[in-house]
């Protein structure tokens, strides 16, 4: 099952959404220029195809590319190996970080966090390639998932061999899984920590998520049961083949980004302006870390 419509029919109802019910959200999106966002390429996530989706602007590096670079207001880092990292790539993130930056990792990037920030996590296990079910327990996860009516039940790939890990000290939980944590024994699906001025927030999985399932009644019903539910209408750019299940994966996702995207902190209230140096061509540069 193919989330590739979803993704495209469930960004012009976030947008519908936004306007209506969240117009603040949506100026803060149009405001965001050219460099604040930065994406480190993968092998597996491809954060950039949604932000392509949402029309926010991005710039997109190699992981080489980390070190001399500035990283923006926000830096993505897609899923991919991390088993070495070098000390100049080291000091750039960790300065990036504690001077107000907002540090995105998606699965197998975690050895990206673990070998900046030690001592954050511990790889346990594997998954196998499944979907769970997922819980809006905190203001936040559900500020992120932007589902907010009560049949909803969002859910979250795990592609083969996902990381599952523990959260080690100021690591705090965002996104869980009880159906996660009956399998694997842990329920993390998000989880984040404040370093500095800054944070750092990391994925199981994918954000652009490749599949989902159909658990209850709910989920099979079609696209006009989802705009009901989001008290939208329907466009002439959404698609009428697709189910409640998908939407709800894709809309969730994209919801989630968009606040990734924002300037103000999710998890450190006291982010401050900064103003972060490179040496991006031999030139000193400066990125404003944006204060809320």
């Amino acid at each position: 099952m193919s989330l590739k419509s979803a993704y495209k029919t469930s960004g012009e109802i976030f947008r519908q959404v936004s306007k209506m019910y969240q117009p603040g959200l949506l100026d803060q999106m149009k405001a965001i220029k050219n460099g604040e966002i930065v994406v480190v390429r993968g092998q597996y996530d491809h954060i950039e195809t949604l932000l392509d989706t949402m029309k926010l602007p991005y710039e997109l590096i190699s992981p080489k590319e980390v070190a001399s670079h500035n990283g923006g207001r926000v830096m993505f880092v897609n899923c991919s190996s991390y088993d070495c990292i070098d000390k100049k790539t080291k000091d750039t993130v960790k300065e990036f970080v504690n001077d107000g930056g907002r540090l995105v990792t998606t699965d197998w990037s975690l050895g990206f966090v673990l070998g900046i920030f030690p001592g954050k996590y511990k790889k346990i296990k594997d998954t196998a390639q499944e979907v769970v079910e997922v819980q809006c327990t905190t203001d936040l996860s559900r500020k992120l998932l932007g589902l907010n009516y009560a049949q909803c039940h969002p859910k979250w790939w795990l592609e083969g061999s996902s990381h599952i890990y523990e959260i080690k000290d100021g690591v705090v939980p965002i996104i869980t899984s009880n159906e996660m944590e009956a399998k694997y024994g842990k329920p993390y699906v998000a989880t984040g920590f404040t370093e500095g001025k800054g944070e750092a927030i990391h994925f199981i999985s994918h954000l652009e998520l490749q599949k989902t399932k159909l658990s209850t009644k709910e989920d099979k019903k079609g696209l006009e049961t989802f705009l009901k539910n989001m008290k939208i209408s329907k466009t002439a750019e959404m698609d009428d083949d697709l189910m409640v299940a998908e939407l709800e994966a894709a809309y969730s996702t994209l919801n989630t980004l968009a606040y990734l995207c924002l300037p103000s902190a999710l998890l450190n209230p006291t982010m401050k302006s900064v103003m972060l140096k490179s040496n991006i061509g031999g030139e000193k540069s400066k990125a404003l870390i944006w204060k809320q």
